[in-house]
């Protein structure tokens, strides 16, 4: 039964860079990717904070490490949801070596269905999280902005994993779509809307081929539709797709 889920847990996504990192020359700082092994399926996406000299290596090296860290964890029988997001942390620090930590500071967000059929999702500052029902209920993990002046918080800046919101599921049911997306996309998404562009992404890009979709997907976040928009935008999605092949 769980390997049968695992085959309809469908990952897809995109990442672009930003209007105002095209004017300034500047790589884009988002990153993003998705996993599958023997720890299961799983989808990350991390923004480097432009502030810091090595944000880009830090939002690329945020992936490996949650990659690195779902493969330590999942063999380790009982393992809580702590253990994972600790390893996260170390193993990113080990991966921006010889760089601080500070200068390589980055989000983190990631979901992952483990072989048992478990979800869990899981984020770290900016950004956006969100588990669409079938029935069209979503929920949000919570806001990373968090301390003084609505500072938000990060690999390399976060001193505990209590900064982290985390929300874990016995399953993956049917229709259920998560969507993970960096500031880019989160900051114009607001209340309802989020429910509808879950769905609307799901219905119109889920079924293309992947390298159809990838670009496809790639042309929407190049030309999205809030003016004067400047951030590098990335989203990621994992769903299960229906038996019967119907959208969310």
């Amino acid at each position: 039964m769980a390997q049968k889920l695992l085959t309809q847990v469908q990952c897809f996504g995109a990442s672009v860079k930003g209007p105002l990192h095209k004017r300034e020359g500047r790589p884009n700082e988002d990153a993003w990717e998705v996993m599958r092994g023997s720890f299961g399926t799983a989808i990350v996406v991390s923004d480097g904070m432009g502030s810091k000299p090595n944000a880009r290596t830090g939002a690329r090296m945020a992936c490996r490490a949650v990659k690195d860290a779902l493969q330590y964890w999942t063999k380790i029988e009982g393992a809580s949801p702590v253990m994972l997001l600790r390893l996260v942390h170390i193993l990113w620090g080990m991966r921006v070596l010889p760089v601080s930590e500070e200068d390589s500071a980055a989000t983190c967000v990631f979901a992952v269905v483990v072989p048992s059929g478990e979800l869990l999702v899981a984020k770290l500052g900016d950004g956006i999280a969100a588990i669409r029902e079938s029935d069209g209920k979503v929920v949000l993990l919570g806001d990373g902005r968090t301390g003084f002046c609505n500072q938000t918080t990060a690999l390399g800046i976060a001193k505990s994993t209590k900064e982290w919101s985390v929300i874990t599921r016995p399953n993956l049911s049917p229709g259920v779509a998560v969507l993970l997306a960096t500031d880019g996309i989160a900051d114009d998404l607001i209340g309802e809307q989020v429910g509808n562009f879950v769905k609307c992404v799901v219905e119109e890009f889920a079924y293309m081929e992947p390298a159809v979709r990838w670009r496809a997907l790639c042309n929407e976040l190049q030309n999205w539709s809030t003016p004067k928009h400047l951030d590098d935008k990335t989203l990621a999605v994992l769903w299960h797709r229906n038996d019967l092949g119907g959208a969310v």
